[in-house]
C-alpha cells in the first residue's frame, strides 16, 4: 500500500458542469493513496478530466504522516483512502462564482 497524500486543488470548467452548480469554479481537498505529490497531482487531473473540469492549481500536497493532525474535515477523507487503492476522495466543494475570487 502506497502512502495517503492529501492536497488542495482549484478546478474549473463549464458553468453547466453539474458539479460546479452553475458556478466558475471550486475548490477542494484531495486525498488518495499516491507514491508522492506528482502522483496525487496526476490522479486527481484524471478523475477530474473524467467529471469535465480542469485543474487549474494544487496546493499544500503532503504526505499524510499523522491523521490525528489533521483538521476534521481533512480526517475524514483518509479512512476511505486508505480502504481502497482506486479511490481519489474528494471534500467538501468548496464554489466560487468568478475566476478572480
Amino acid at each position: 500500500m502506497n502512502s495517503i497524500w492529501i492536497g488542495l486543488f482549484d478546478v474549473t470548467g463549464p458553468r453547466d458542469n453539474p458539479m460546479l452548480d452553475g458556478n466558475a469554479g471550486a475548490c477542494l481537498w484531495i486525498a488518495a493513496q499516491a507514491e508522492d505529490g506528482a502522483k496525487l497531482e496526476l490522479r486527481a487531473t484524471k478523475v477530474m478530466r473524467d467529471l469535465g473540469l480542469t485543474v487549474v492549481e494544487s496546493e499544500q500536497l503532503r504526505e499524510v504522516v499523522d491523521e490525528d493532525d489533521l483538521p476534521d474535515e481533512l480526517a475524514a477523507l483518509i479512512p476511505e483512502a486508505r480502504r481502497n487503492v482506486e479511490s481519489v476522495v474528494c471534500g467538501t466543494w468548496h464554489r466560487f462564482k468568478n475566476h478572480d475570487a
